[in-house]
């Protein structure tokens, strides 16, 4: 099995979604699949069954599942959102400076929630145009007010990517992002051969 299921119950528990977070059904041994796969409702389990690639996105006690080949064009991320009593999980400095702001005024039972759903539209963000966590996140501007939006991602000589981000709500205490990156009108003005 996978380092992701070494010595775990017959169970899918909580802790098991954190260890599955990333992995795709690339990764996963057989073994290993077919212990997910059995522990996974028989519609999910079907589905992925079924899908020529599939993604899993995990936090303690949430695992999300992201079947077909569009998984691979896009980005996720899924936290859990501690109690207003905890301390922040998420720290402020992944938040640009507007956002920290947004942030400081807002009431503090509402406070741990608005900065993980910060962090999980960057975060997600990244993922969707391969940065993944190579660009330090008080770069990238995810305050917006609505479920969706566009973030820019810093990319390659400069340029910005677009990238659509839409804020999913499975639970309270979970916050869940998937971006998309949106087409660049951008082609070669000419092309040359150095020999």
């Amino acid at each position: 099995m996978s380092s992701a299921l070494d010595g775990c119950t017959s169970l899918l528990s909580p802790d098991n979604c954190l260890g599955l977070n990333g992995h795709s059904r690339a990764t996963l041994d057989g073994a290993s699949r077919n212990w997910l796969l059995a522990r996974l409702p028989d519609r999910v389990a079907t589905a992925m069954a079924a899908a020529t690639h599939w993604e899993l996105y995990g936090t303690r006690g949430l695992l999300v599942v992201a079947c077909g080949e569009d998984a691979r064009r896009m980005g996720f991320s899924v936290e859990s959102v501690r109690r207003e009593t905890a301390a922040p999980s998420t720290p402020y400095e992944v938040l640009t400076a507007r956002e920290a702001q947004l942030a400081a005024t807002c009431p503090a039972a509402e406070r741990e929630r608005l900065i993980t759903r910060f962090w999980v539209r960057k975060d997600a963000a990244m993922q969707a145009v391969g940065r993944g966590l190579s660009i330090a996140p008080e770069r990238i501007e995810a305050g917006f007010s609505a479920d969706h939006g566009t973030v820019s991602v810093p990319g390659p000589y400069g340029l910005e990517v677009p990238v659509s981000v839409r804020n999913f709500a499975f639970a309270a205490s979970y916050e869940f992002a998937v971006a998309t990156a949106e087409p660049l009108p951008i082609a070669p003005s000419f092309a040359y051969s150095v020999t």
